[in-house]
Formats: C-alpha cells, sequence, structure tokens
C-alpha cells in the first residue's frame, strides 16, 4: 500500500470513543451554565466532594492522564507535588495561552464549552486544597476570554465558585487573565511572572512552581485540555479513560490538522490512532503532494511522508521512538511543492519575534544569527558552506539557552536540514529553490 492510499479506519469510530471533551462544541448556547448543567455538569465536582482530596489525586493517576499541554508528564503525578498541610495559601493556574503555530484546540473549550474546565479546575483546585485560581488566556482570544468571565460570573451566582461551594465547606475563587500575545508566556515560569505584572521571562528551576510558584507560594499549572479531561474522569471513573489508548499513553486526545488537506480541523481520537486514520479517514485525505509531517506543534522534527510514518500511533512513545515529539498533537502537512528553507524560514522568523531576550544564545544566536542566515538563502544569496554554518550555530545554541523556546526552534530547523539536504544546498549553490511552485516564496 502506498502513502498516498488510505487504510480502513479500525478504532476512530469505534462508539466507545464517542467525543467527551468536544461533546458540546458548535451546539447552541453550550457556553451557558444551563445547558452545562442539563447535559450533567457539575456532578463531576460533587463525586469529588464525596470521594474526598486524596481519592481524587489517586484517581487522576490511576487514569494514566499526562499533560496535554505538549510535555505528557503524568497529571496525577504532578498534583501530588503539591504540599498540602504547609499552612500556605495554594494556587492553580490554567495555561490557555496557546500560541503555538499549529495548535488551535483549546480555544474551541474555552470558547464553546467554559464550564468544563470551571469544573476540572475546582476538582484540581479540591484536590490539592488550592483557594485561588487564573485561567491565563491568550490576548487574541478575546471572545474565549468574554465566555470564560461571563461563566465565571454565572458559577459564582449559582454557589459553585467563593465561599462554602455546594455546602462542600471548600472555598475557591477563580479569575480570567488576560495576555498580551506573547508566545513565551506559555512557558510556565514566564506566565508566573506576567500574571504578577512583571516582565514574560522565564525563571530559573528550580524551585519549581509547586514549592514556590505565584508570589512565591505553592502553585501547579495545567493546559485547558488536561482539566477538562479531569472533569471526565472524575464524572466517568478513571477505568473509562484508562481503558482507551495505548498502554502507556491512555485516554482520548484532541488532534488538531491543518494543511493541504479537505478537512482541517480538530478531532477528538484515542491516543495511538495512526497518521494516516486521522489524515485519510477524519481529515479528509491531502488535496496535494506531501513531503513532510510535522507532528506536534510547529516546535516538533518534521518528519518525512511515507508509509511508516502514516502508520505510526499518534501516542507519546510511537512518536518519540519515530524521531519527533507528539508535543500538542498539531499536525500540520507540508506540501512538496514548498520550498523548505523558506517554509523553515517562515517558522524560524516566528520563534525570533517571540525571544524574551533573555539568554545570549536565543537572543543573538536565534533572534540575530540563525533569522539572517535564512533570510540570506531565500533571498537568494546563499553559498557552499551556508548550511554546515546553520549546523554549528546549531551546536552553538541547542541545550544553552535559559527556557525550550531556543530549542523548539531548532526542532523544525535540525529535521529540515536531515531530510531535505538536497534543497538547501541547491539554494546555496545556485540561488534558485528546487520547488519554485510558490509564486511568493521569496516575497513572504
Amino acid at each position: 500500500m502506498t502513502a498516498t492510499q488510505p487504510r480502513p479506519i479500525t478504532s476512530g469510530r469505534d462508539s466507545r470513543f464517542a467525543p467527551t471533551l468536544y461533546a458540546h462544541v458548535g451546539q447552541d448556547n453550550s457556553h451557558t451554565l444551563a445547558f452545562y448543567r442539563q447535559n450533567g455538569g457539575y456532578t463531576a465536582l460533587e463525586r469529588a466532594f464525596k470521594v474526598g482530596n486524596d481519592a481524587v489525586i489517586d484517581e487522576v493517576k490511576k487514569s494514566g492522564l499526562r499533560g496535554r499541554g505538549g510535555a505528557g508528564f503524568a497529571t496525577g503525578l504532578k498534583w501530588s507535588f503539591m504540599p498540602l498541610n504547609d499552612g500556605k495559601p495554594h494556587y492553580i493556574i490554567c495555561n490557555a495561552d496557546e500560541s503555538e503555530p499549529g495548535s488551535f484546540k483549546d480555544r474551541y473549550l474555552l470558547s464553546e464549552d467554559p464550564h468544563q474546565l470551571i469544573e476540572g479546575m475546582l476538582i484540581a483546585a479540591y484536590a490539592m486544597r488550592a483557594s485561588l485560581g487564573y485561567i491565563y488566556i491568550r490576548g487574541e482570544y478575546v471572545l474565549a476570554a468574554q465566555r470564560c468571565q461571563a461563566a465565571i460570573e454565572e458559577a459564582r451566582s449559582a454557589g459553585l465558585l467563593g465561599r462554602n461551594i455546594l455546602g462542600s465547606g471548600f472555598d475557591f475563587d477563580l479569575h480570567v487573565h488576560r495576555g498580551a500575545g506573547a508566545y513565551i508566556c506559555g512557558e510556565e515560569t514566564a506566565l508566573m511572572n506576567s500574571l504578577e505584572g512583571l516582565r514574560a521571562n522565564p525563571r530559573l528551576k528550580p524551585p519549581f512552581p509547586a514549592a514556590a510558584g505565584l508570589y512565591g507560594l505553592p502553585t501547579t499549572i495545567n493546559n485547558v485540555e488536561t482539566f477538562c479531561a479531569a472533569t471526565q474522569i472524575m464524572r466517568y471513573g478513571w477505568e473509562w479513560h484508562a481503558g482507551m489508548g495505548t498502554e502507556k499513553s491512555r485516554g482520548m486526545k484532541l488532534f488538531q490538522i491543518s494543511g493541504p488537506v479537505a478537512r482541517p480541523g480538530v478531532y477528538e481520537l484515542p491516543l495511538g490512532t495512526t497518521f494516516r486514520e486521522l489524515i485519510y479517514d477524519w481529515a479528509g485525505g491531502p488535496t496535494e503532494e506531501i513531503k513532510a509531517i510535522i507532528p506536534g506543534g510547529s516546535s516538533c522534527p518534521m518528519m518525512p511522508w511515507n508509509d511508516k510514518i502514516l502508520d505510526t500511533g499518534m501516542d507519546y512513545e510511537s512518536v518519540a521512538a519515530a524521531g519527533s515529539m507528539l508535543g500538542t498533537g498539531g499536525v500540520t502537512l507540508v506540501p512538496k511543492a514548498d520550498c523548505i528553507v523558506n517554509a523553515t524560514w517562515n517558522l524560524v522568523r516566528f520563534y525570533a519575534h517571540e525571544s524574551c531576550g533573555k539568554c545570549t544564545p536565543c537572543r543573538e544566536g536565534i533572534a540575530g544569527w540563525m533569522t539572517r542566515m535564512y533570510e540570506k538563502q531565500v533571498r537568494g544569496g546563499g553559498q557552499p558552506g551556508d548550511v554546515e554554518l546553520i549546523l554549528d550555530m546549531s551546536d552553538n545554541i541547542g541545550g544553552k539557552s535559559f527556557c525550550a523556546l531556543a530549542d523548539a526552534c531548532l526542532g523544525p530547523v535540525l529535521s529540515s536540514i536531515k531530510l531535505f539536504r538536497e534543497e538547501y544546498d541547491a539554494l546555496a549553490n545556485t540561488g534558485k529553490p528546487l520547488y519554485p511552485a510558490r509564486k511568493r516564496w521569496r516575497d513572504e
């Protein structure tokens, strides 16, 4: 079977795997409290109060839930790091600063089903004895911020936020904080600095947020999808969640797909679903010839377009074994007709623009030298030896920056050179791309 032929789907349409996180996305008034409660809303919170704080953490551990923000760290284990009897105020923060190219799954949870997120944060706060929470939301998500703020006000009026929630004796309140449009705020310590009114530069770790986070107090930060998954785990039980996905990557996942496909969008599928199933059976297949896949957002190394990759399961272990990362599950298809150097330059420019400038490898390496080297290539000024210089620069940047932003930029740089060296060499030696089909390839 060639890479351009679909294979019959095996799991995505199994009735056991009906959408849960996205069950109400697109329905009228799904963002309101009345709609949410009519569809079982806040019953998961009631169950959490019934089983107790420690049992909630244990249930999340047994479910196998891993953070859906990109790193894939075990959620229950992360929650257990919070010191429980230290007498200090505890904070929880939802990282809703979704700004990596290729990632757009959380915006619909925020704008279409905000009470699912609020309930998940309430469950997490109860488990970790937190008294205050923040939804740190990307500044460009105007509707999502408005919907979240309205949902918080509804919940507060209904006694679901504030003092003695549902007669449990548990007190917790929640606020929306609008970001200022900086990608670096997705890094958890930079996010906390921003929340405190400081410049959004990352902090040195340790100490980690669970020990000294927001305002120097114990803090746990999770992604939007992670909190929403916790809601469903407490509603249906850990066995339900652990029964989906693979042995080490449990549950459902929101996969995003963009690029030249018939039906780009977000698809809720079990972890371990193959790229072939997502691309052909759900997204309708490519609309033109493809040469590479970015599997999990722009920071993940590119993978070649072939049968082996298409039949790779979209779970943390399988994608890592294939040489990349699952990340946020943001799958992007790169057309064969695109010049890979120009496409990579586009990503390099993004990371250069978003660098906070705190450390030299990122400020001078990514935002300075790397950007100029790529611009030199695509403007037709390349020369033999340029690719070796880019690789040498990468050696001096990788693993040496203060946070992961520079390494994120090197993901597409190094993988594109490894997979498509002939395109780099042709551009450096002749000043002309191997694939000049895009009319504006030098003018973008």
